[in-house]
């Protein structure tokens, strides 16, 4: 099960020009797998857009059939559902580049659909 020192390193960094606010641990006791989840929890921007509301990120801490994690934004995980290798939670900087590579797909969505 993935664990990342110093998770809340990356609080008060920005993804994608939104600023990430809160990150910790997600246990979903109604979930029988055993699958927990990281969330970074994205600021809400006043300019009325839908993509620039609260984002919730969600990290799996189970690696998928590939050997990788996934991330994606909650309520969105089919259109912004990226695999981050071991790599890319070894360090702050690029952790919060996979963050921005969610948040790409999600204002993408937003602009596309």
């Amino acid at each position: 099960m993935l664990k990342i020192e110093n998770i809340g390193k990356i609080v008060g960094m920005y993804a994608n020009g939104r600023y990430i606010v809160e990150a910790g641990d997600y246990y979903d006791r109604l979930r029988k797998d055993g699958k927990d989840f990281f969330v970074f929890k994205i600021e809400k921007q006043h300019n009325g857009s839908e993509y620039n509301s609260e984002f919730d990120v969600v990290l799996s801490k189970g690696k998928n059939e590939n050997g990788n994690y996934r991330m994606f934004v909650m309520g969105l995980q089919r259109a912004t559902e990226v695999e981050v290798s071991d790599d890319y939670i070894k360090a702050p900087m690029e952790l919060v580049l996979a963050i921005r590579n969610t948040l790409v797909k999600a204002q993408t969505y937003y602009q596309t659909s």
